[in-house]
């Protein structure tokens, strides 16, 4: 299912480039979360602020790309 989300990501910034949206694909990292049981790397608020800081540095150059809270860029 992650996969086909990525995909879709992907699929909508072709989809968009031309009308001037740029498509993002974020990974969160491995977020302290009741879903990890709290043994998670960063805090939730370390997570969002990492993914913020990546989509206000984002554009049309690197739509449809995937990237990590931490700002690296990841192969897919």
């Amino acid at each position: 299912s992650k996969a086909a989300l990525n995909a879709a990501g992907v699929s909508m910034a072709h989809d968009l480039r031309s009308k001037g949206i740029s498509v993002v694909i974020l990974h969160p990292g491995y977020v302290k979360t009741d879903m990890t049981d709290h043994r998670g790397e960063i805090s939730p608020t370390q997570a969002v602020n990492g993914m913020r800081k990546v989509i206000n540095r984002s554009g049309l150059e690197n739509t449809g790309t995937f990237w990590h809270t931490n700002g690296e860029q990841l192969p897919w």
